[in-house]
């Protein structure tokens, strides 16, 4: 039989697999590169946002805390009556009215447990800024909440992760950073300019304490001003607390029964937290003063608990002996009474303080005012 031979070598026609596959890998090598510049493109633009987000956020804040931004905004909005306490806790916004008539009768601080005036019920803001047209000044300040803010959620993982994984990056960044520029310059000065935030400096200090500093803040602001006949309205939630220094300071007025030796002359209660109402050794000091008129302001919707509560306060009112306590049961009011200068709480107020604390204004020799 004749021999078959072949035009290749043996050996050659053996390494034709290897080469077909050496081939095969050869063309799929671009399309990997390919496939992975995105990946590399998606994890530096990544890093990239995670430096930008980071060093914005490193930036320094134009106010020291959210609270004193969103009260710096109210005193711009209320440029007229917006007023900065000094208190050894930081300063404090308050809002003040003097009067719009020919006579001065006293000035009635209205203290409520809200951060933010804005968040006042309808009835305190009627009060706050119609009392002045009828010859009574306001000086509105917001206390501490009995419970605390919710504290916002922290950060998620990834972006944990994210800043962790450009902290090199950045700190290269830190590195090369210029001098400020005028604009950021001009946010610094506004900065340090704006009023210190109360609300970051106390957050360790007890709540008893900051409502003692609000209150003699907001006295001695009326001392400078030469008002001394004054009238305190307090919510059941901050009332004990409101009260315990300036009940110690009332004495009995033996010469004349109607007049309050003290730093106010009458007390209302206004009583808008039921879920918080005051407890029966609180009340025994709130109510604890014969000679101080007491005004006992209650809301509808008048349940079975806010009914024992208002039980609970004439009882221990009579038990006092408190000479002047009026109890009354107001139905809820509408978000526009707050520019009724005719409302029913508004009339009822007036006449409380006309008849208990009203006094007459009197020119001392330096020129002064005092009641």
């Amino acid at each position: 039989m004749p021999a078959i031979t072949s035009p290749w070598p043996i050996r050659f026609i053996n390494h034709r697999p290897h080469l077909a596959c050496a081939l095969l890998v050869f063309c799929l090598l671009p399309l990997g590169a390919i496939a992975q510049e995105p990946e590399e493109n998606a994890e530096s633009s990544t890093a990239s946002s995670a430096i930008s987000s980071i060093s914005k956020s490193s930036e320094a804040p134009l106010y020291p805390s959210r609270d004193i931004r969103d009260k710096s905004v109210i005193a711009a909005a209320m440029h007229d009556e917006a007023q900065w306490l000094e208190t050894e806790h930081g300063k404090i916004l308050a809002l003040y009215r003097p009067t719009e008539a020919k006579k001065t009768l006293g000035v009635l601080i209205l203290f409520h447990a809200a951060e933010n005036p804005q968040r006042w019920p309808p009835m305190l803001e009627n009060l706050r800024a119609n009392l002045p047209r009828y010859g009574w000044e306001t000086l509105a300040i917001s206390l501490p909440q009995r419970y605390p803010a919710a504290v916002p959620a922290r950060p998620s993982s990834s972006s944990s992760s994210a800043s962790a994984s450009a902290s090199s990056a950045i700190a290269e960044t830190e590195a090369e950073e210029e001098t400020a520029t005028p604009e950021e310059e001009v946010v610094a000065a506004l900065s340090s300019s704006a009023p210190s935030s109360s609300s970051a400096a106390s957050s360790s200090v007890a709540r008893e304490l900051l409502i003692t500093t609000y209150v003699d803040a907001a006295f001695n602001f009326l001392k400078e001003k030469g008002q001394f006949n004054v009238v305190v309205l307090v919510d059941n939630s901050s009332a004990y607390q409101t009260l315990q220094n300036l009940a110690s300071q009332i004495k009995e007025n033996k010469r004349d029964p109607t007049t309050v030796d003290g730093p106010l002359q009458a007390l209302i209660i206004a009583n808008l937290q039921q879920q918080e109402p005051i407890a029966r050794q609180e009340l025994e000091m709130v109510l604890g003063t014969e000679q101080l008129p007491v005004l006992d302001l209650f809301f509808a919707p008048d349940n079975a608990e806010q009914t024992q509560s208002r039980e609970l306060h004439r009882a221990v009112a009579m038990r006092k002996k408190v000479a002047d306590y009026q109890q009354l049961l107001i139905d809820n009011q509408p978000k526009s009474v707050e520019q009724d200068h005719q409302s029913f709480l508004l009339g009822r107020v007036r006449g409380f303080m006309r008849q208990k604390a009203s006094g007459t204004e009197l020119k001392a020799q330096d020129g002064g005012s005092r009641q």
